[in-house]
């Protein structure tokens, strides 16, 4: 399976910031915001395929999408991806003004867990917890992870 590059890591992470501060900026829940910064910072990456000319393309397949629908597609990994996480990514851009909210829970598909180093991130502790990242971070996962969800976790569902 192809994995995202370092640059392709940075890249997303980057257009991830912008996308958020756009949703954050117009208070929209609609991951159509979020999409449109998003892209127009080049954050849709083809794992292992850098190129602009796949990304370009991959976020105008986006940009499609999520004007016509918000359901990922099933026929298109890469895409379905994307959709997801704009979808996500507005959520938890949504969340950054809730002040009872203090991260996020990852919950991997269970065939992403068999592989030593997904579990290891899903175990990872911030100080939240096992798997708690905090609201600010910006998570940039590898394909193999591709179905995950993220939970709001309050700070009530913290173990002291």
């Amino acid at each position: 399976m192809a994995v995202f590059k370092a640059r392709q890591v940075a890249r997303i992470r980057d257009a991830v910031a912008l996308g958020r501060a756009a949703v954050r900026r117009t208070g929209g829940s609609e991951p159509l915001i979020f999409a449109r910064a998003y892209v127009e910072a080049g954050g849709p990456q083809v794992p292992g395929d850098p190129s602009t000319a796949a990304s370009e393309s991959l976020g105008q397949r986006l940009l499609a999408w999520l004007a016509d629908s918000e359901v990922p597609p099933a026929d298109d990994a890469d895409l379905a991806r994307e959709v997801s996480r704009c979808v996500s990514e507005t959520r938890w851009a949504l969340s950054l003004d809730d002040d009872g909210i203090v991260g996020f829970l990852l919950d991997l598909p269970e065939e992403a867990l068999e592989n030593p180093t997904v579990e290891a991130l899903a175990h990872q502790s911030q100080g939240l917890g096992p798997g708690v990242f905090r609201k600010a971070d910006i998570l940039v996962l590898q394909p193999e992870c591709d179905g995950a969800r993220f939970i709001p976790v309050t700070d009530h569902d913290i173990e002291c």
